[in-house]
């Protein structure tokens, strides 16, 4: 084992959790398939907990939270990831950690992947009253998926450093947390999205990262 192959593989424990965590990943996927299954094969529509979070979830036209809603959806959206992402993985090479750079660009691909494949089979209609114009079919929401899995990466490169100390590290999960969840407000804020399209894109990013992570675990 090289000293860069050294550097990225984790510590015993961690790679227990690691597997652990890639098992739960592995869940997150199959119920996101599973969720599209019934979505295709029974009513498209609106869950109850959509129609709820639909309703209070508004945003108005030239608001304040319109605007954020906006911007957060542009910097999530495919320029935005793909810029992200390019500069992310280039940091990390730069700083000579190839594995991280790995695990980041797989999670975004497998992410990429699997959230285009399941909208073309599943083809749940968007809402109806759209606030901002977006095309595709509407499960799962691919800026969700975008924003979990490149959050939740780069938190596991943070995680599994030894050059972050616990309090910063605990701070970099937060804020991957917070634009998770940002995200997800802005797809539903602006009606192109239902709420269960966001978690089931959020739980298929984060699986992605976690499966990516131990994917290039397992080689180092």
């Amino acid at each position: 084992m090289g000293p860069l192959e050294s550097q990225f593989a984790p510590p015993a424990g961690s790679r227990n959790q690691l597997r652990v965590a890639a098992g739960w990943a592995v869940l997150g996927v199959i119920l996101v398939i599973a969720g599209g299954a019934a979505l295709r094969f029974g009513d498209s529509g609106p869950l109850g907990i959509d129609e709820w979070w639909h309703g209070i979830a508004a945003v108005t036209r030239g608001s304040a939270p319109y605007a954020v809603a906006v911007f957060t959806a542009e910097a999530g959206g495919s320029v935005g990831a793909i810029a992200c992402t390019v500069i992310a993985v280039a940091l990390l090479l730069a700083t000579r950690q190839a594995r991280d750079a790995a695990a980041v660009a797989t999670a975004m691909l497998i992410g990429v992947g699997a959230s285009e494949a399941i909208k073309v089979l599943v083809l749940r209609p968007r809402p109806w009253d759209q606030l901002y114009t977006s095309h595709g079919a509407s499960y799962p929401s691919g800026h969700s998926m975008g924003a979990a899995a490149l959050a939740v990466s780069l938190a596991l490169v943070v995680t599994y450093s030894s050059a972050f100390s616990d309090t910063a590290t605990k701070w970099v999960w937060v804020v991957s947390i917070a634009w998770i969840l940002l995200m997800m407000w802005s797809r539903t804020a602006l009606h192109v999205h239902w709420l269960s399209d966001t978690v089931a894109g959020a739980v298929l990013g984060a699986s992605a990262a976690i499966l990516a992570r131990r994917f290039w675990v397992s080689r180092a």
